[in-house]
């Protein structure tokens, strides 16, 4: 079954707390915390949803995979890196990087104002669409599944510091983790969330 492509309007207003969770129309939602939406084209529009940004905080730069460039499922798409240290987030789909989005060299921070809009990572076109499908999720069945993604978030961040801290570190607004809370935690930290959410074992 293919995607089907949907054109909604990209919101530039700041990404604010209550929708941390909330997944635009026609965007489909991936296991290693990428969205995917069809392109005109039709390939594959490709960014990083909110819980990396949250998880990292604000990101210091971003380094993309390049036009031409073909990359596989479950290998790495593209970096993100903040006080010398980063996280690699792997490709959902196979195929080949038709176009990349410049502006986020200069402006990382679109990637948690505007995740789902200006803050789009790179188009591929992939190299069979069926396969894209099995392991996506949309609609309703997306929202539920990243904010349990948020709770496991949040419990994840609790195993990992001082268990008497963990409360005022990792929660505010009612629970949800707080911005920036893996930049606080060691190297360790920063694999075992590459592992736990990212899928890299």
């Amino acid at each position: 079954k293919a995607l089907a492509a949907t054109h909604p309007a990209k919101s530039v207003a700041a990404f604010s707390m209550e929708s941390l969770w909330q997944v635009p129309e026609g965007v489909y939602l991936s296991s290693v915390h990428t969205w995917l939406r069809p392109d005109p084209a039709g390939g594959l529009e490709i960014g990083a949803d909110p819980l990396i940004t949250r998880a990292i905080g604000p990101i210091g730069r971003i380094i993309l995979p390049e036009p031409g460039e073909q990359v596989a499922a479950g290998q790495p798409l593209f970096k993100m890196e903040r006080g010398g240290r980063s996280v690699t987030v792997p490709s959902s789909v196979t195929g080949k990087v038709v176009a990349v989005n410049r502006c986020l060299q200069d402006q990382p921070n679109l990637l948690s104002s505007d995740p789902y809009g200006t803050a789009w990572i790179c188009h591929v076109t992939p190299t069979a669409m069926g396969s894209v499908t099995s392991n996506l999720l949309v609609g309703e069945k997306a929202i539920v599944w990243l904010e349990s993604e948020f709770t496991r978030l949040r419990e994840f961040l609790s195993a990992q510091i001082v268990p008497e801290l963990a409360l005022g570190t990792t929660s505010q607004d009612g629970g949800v983790p707080s911005s920036g809370c893996l930049a606080e935690l060691d190297d360790a930290a920063w694999s075992a969330f590459e592992s736990e959410f990212l899928n890299w074992k």
